[in-house]
């Protein structure tokens, strides 16, 4: 899930696409992103057991990237069945591992 213009959480599939060489985000509605391996600076993942987000146990990616104009980031909400597998692609296919943040033992079960 991404968050939309509104700041509304929306299904999107996550891509790593070795061919064009970027992490690539179709939401269900809105623009799809394409991020270049070579244009991610760093990524974070974060596990979140708060309310205030609207979910009870969020697992969060931060992908810090850069065009040719400015940094950016990208917030990715990431299935708790699915979190783990989207990690390891990371350093797959892009070859950076997220810096944990938070509760670092959850990354690890």
């Amino acid at each position: 899930m991404v968050p939309n213009r509104k700041g509304k959480l929306v299904n999107a599939v996550l891509t790593f696409s070795d061919n064009d060489k970027a992490l690539e985000v179709r939401p269900k509605k809105g623009d799809a992103v394409s991020i270049p391996y070579s244009q991610i600076d760093k990524a974070s993942y974060e596990y979140k057991s708060e309310l205030s987000v609207g979910l009870s146990k969020s697992h969060w990616l931060q992908i810090d990237y850069h065009d040719q104009t400015s940094p950016k980031v990208f917030i990715l909400h990431m299935d708790k069945h699915e979190y783990i597998h989207i990690l390891d692609a990371l350093k797959v296919h892009t070859g950076i591992d997220a810096d944990v943040l938070g509760n670092v033992n959850k990354r690890l079960k």
